[in-house]
């Protein structure tokens, strides 16, 4: 066997060129891994049929391609597949085609392709959608009722002096319209006056009094046009209304089951809803100033239902109070948003997902940024609990661009709820006219791997490799991602996901969309948070310590046990918290018992402030002021770069490996897996590195070589020799006792 490209014969015929242009050195090094693996089978750290498993990664492992367009006839797929098992693929993320989409002749060719592809053993994601953001059902959806299309309140407001106004008014149904009194500055929100009769045919007209005024109008009107959702000719439906989503899986989901019948496990991992969100961000092309939020009837009236008022009577608050009441109304406002997208939306797909025998899985909008997270989701990680295999986008391959705290919050949320597998869309648009050089997408995969993504369902062709050279990048994920599937991430430092304290400070404003990964137009107090959290995260990876994201979710469930947070198979020694100043009282009380106990608090540019009934709340901030006070365990800083966070961690912790020379641009992973550890060392940068690694653990080791799958044991203290964009897994040989 070829143990470099594995796969590259396909069960349909034999690839031709996966046989090719091979050097005499790349064959001996592979007959030398071959040897050295048989040499090891009956080794004692040799597991049932991993070794060959290595040589030949199953398609489960590697990459996957997006296909929204199966061909119609068997011949056609077959040289599809065909094309992709000699290129080393594993698989396929696809749909009935476009062209005939949820017609029974494209649903007959789907279940065509997908048994031929499950007859040569590959891997399939069932892609929910006629495009793109997922829940439309191709407008089927909106069609059945209008009224579930995604909505927003519309926000806009301007100085004005004495005289003739004329006022242009935000899209929609007036919610309120209204005149301040603006005196050496400062607005006066006591007194208003009502200017709705001043409305007409879109404008405002009005003659203003002496003085200066300020005018607030607020509107409802569909996300649409200058949205997301306008790269299609039909309108969105709304996350946060159940009867849609019960109406997509029917139109959608439940036409696969009919054709291939309902034990879609049978065929599919899982779903893969793409970028399905409230809308309720303005895209590149919105040129209007308005602010916008996330907003439905239904929302309305759950947060009457659950806190006594209607949030259209709190639009002063919710725009422009920075204090206690507005702090609470926004809280109150993006929690049941959250609260809704999650149930209503993920919750239902993933019910429905596993009365069908496959999970559910996909990746959101805009992941990157915690701004974006409040109004498209209220709560992401809250989403992310709700799928088997939540999962990102990635939109420029790379490693440079990776932000590191995306992949984290994905597969964090995937562990918290004790599942193993993460999805990758790698999709290199912010890359084009060219995608980047093959060595640097194996760089860039190393991190998502690194991240904890497990599958990859890719719009990345690997352009610039030839039929072979896609094998062996093939080959190379699907090893990488085999050692690493499964056991926990062996983290001692949990993250604070600090999205309950963005709400209290997301006041609405002129928000858009810049690029591919930020959010422009907040209020600074929400991109320091922001911020924060990407640094602590970018810091924490840079310095290789591994750790999780922790939401309050994971906070409330977590028991202080003797100095330990213990969220199992978790024990986590220190919790950071990024401008954390909002949890819910019971998230607070669980980490005033944990530094009671021993247990490392670190807040960084925030302290407790409010829980979630009280803004503020005097117990929770005397409380942490005296522990900040008296305690040495419980640390804030206002100011902190990325070397006094470290040092401190560093008089708390112990490494679970050191390097001689820290500097070096070596990322790490750490995990248990079936009792053994598995340490991923992932060299990133475009340099060879050569390092003395010492691995403080008392167990044998190996060095597993994804590139060459040479395998050999290592002394605990070992050279370790690193490729540009290359990396190693380092495993213990027996699990512990």
């Amino acid at each position: 066997m070829d143990t470099n490209t594995g796969r590259s014969r396909s069960r349909l015929g034999t690839g031709h060129g996966a046989e090719m242009n091979h050097s005499k050195s790349t064959v001996i090094l592979q007959m030398v891994a071959g040897l050295a693996i048989i040499a090891l089978c009956g080794s004692a750290s040799a597991q049932d049929g991993l070794r060959e498993r290595w040589l030949d990664p199953p398609p489960e492992f590697r990459l996957n391609r997006n296909l929204h367009n199966p061909q119609m006839k068997s011949t056609q797929q077959a040289a599809i597949i065909r094309e992709t098992l000699d290129e080393g693929w594993g698989g396929f993320a696809l749909n009935a085609p476009f062209r005939h989409y949820l017609t029974d002749e494209g649903m007959t060719a789907t279940r065509q392709f997908c048994q031929l592809a499950k007859a040569q053993e590959m891997e399939l994601w069932l892609y929910d959608e006629e495009g793109y953001p997922s829940g439309s059902a191709g407008g089927r959806v909106i069609r059945e009722n209008p009224d579930w299309e995604a909505m927003g309140l519309f926000f806009t407001d301007d100085v004005v002096p004495a005289g003739p106004v004329t006022f242009p008014m935000p899209p929609g149904q007036v919610v309120t319209i209204v005149a301040f009194q603006v005196n050496n500055g400062e607005t006066d929100f006591n007194h208003s006056i009502d200017l709705s009769n001043r409305f007409n045919r879109g404008q405002l007209k009005w003659n203003a009094p002496e003085g200066t005024w300020r005018i607030f109008a607020a509107t409802q009107h569909s996300v649409y046009e200058g949205f997301q959702a306008d790269r299609n000719p039909y309108r969105h439906p709304s996350p946060m209304v159940p009867e849609a989503t019960d109406a997509f899986l029917r139109i959608t989901h439940a036409k696969y089951a009919e054709f291939l019948g309902n034990d879609l496990g049978r065929y599919f991992t899982a779903t893969f809803t793409d970028e399905p969100s409230s809308m309720a961000m303005p895209f590149h092309a919105y040129s209007k100033r308005h602010a916008v939020i996330p907003w439905h009837s239904v929302l309305s009236a759950a947060i009457q239902a659950r806190y006594g008022y209607a949030p259209e009577t709190k639009l002063i608050e919710l725009f422009y109070d920075r204090g206690a009441a507005g702090q609470k109304v926004r809280y109150q406002y993006f929690k049941t948003v959250g609260d809704l997208i999650a149930a209503n939306y993920f919750g239902r797909i993933g019910d429905w997902c596993h009365s069908h025998k496959l999970g559910s899985g996909g990746h959101l909008l805009l992941e990157e940024s915690m701004v974006a997270h409040a109004a498209l989701y209220g709560n992401i990680m809250q989403c992310f609990r709700q799928m088997d295999a939540p999962g990102i986008d990635i939109l420029s391959c790379y490693p440079s661009n990776l932000p590191v705290h995306s992949p984290k919050l994905a597969s964090s949320a995937a562990e918290l709820m004790g599942h193993d597998r993460v999805m990758s869309e790698p999709c290199p648009v912010a890359d084009k006219p060219h995608e980047p050089p093959t060595e640097a997408i194996r760089g860039f995969f190393n991190l998502l791997l690194q991240g904890g993504v497990t599958d990859f369902n890719c719009y990345l062709k690997l352009e610039h490799a030839n039929q072979s050279e896609r094998a062996e990048i093939n080959t190379y994920v699907g090893r990488a991602a085999m050692l690493l599937r499964g056991g926990h991430t062996a983290a001692d430092i949990g993250v604070v996901y600090p999205i309950e304290s963005l709400w209290t400070e997301y006041r609405p404003r002129y928000h858009k969309v810049a690029g591919w990964q930020h959010v422009v137009g907040s209020p600074e107090s929400v991109n320091e948070i922001d911020r924060s959290f990407r640094r602590a995260s970018r810091c924490l990876f840079e310095h290789r310590w591994e750790y999780l994201h922790l939401d309050s979710q994971a906070l409330i469930d977590s028991q202080p046990q003797d100095g330990r947070f213990v969220h199992d198979p978790f024990r986590f020694r220190v919790i950071v918290l990024p401008a954390v100043s909002t949890l819910p009282a019971d998230a607070w009380a669980n980490l005033s018992a944990f530094a009671k106990q021993g247990g490392k608090l670190v807040f960084l540019e925030a302290r407790p402030r409010n829980s979630e009934a009280d803004f503020p709340d005097q117990a929770v901030q005397d409380e942490f002021a005296q522990l900040i006070d008296e305690n040495p365990n419980v640390v804030f800083l206002e100011e902190w770069t990325f070397e006094t966070l470290n040092e401190l961690l560093e008089s708390w912790l112990d490494r679970p490996l050191k390097i001689a020379d820290e500097h070096l641009p070596v990322r790490l992973a750490h995990r248990q897996i079936d009792g053994r550890e598995v340490f991923f060392l992932v060299n990133d940068s475009a340099a060879d590195v050569t390092t003395t690694v010492t691995f403080h653990t008392a167990a044998q080791l190996e060095e597993w070589d994804p590139a060459t799958a040479y395998v050999h044991p290592v002394s605990r203290e070992t050279q370790v020799v690193l490729q540009p964009w290359h990396a190693k897994i380092y495993r213990t040989m027996r699990p512990r006792e």
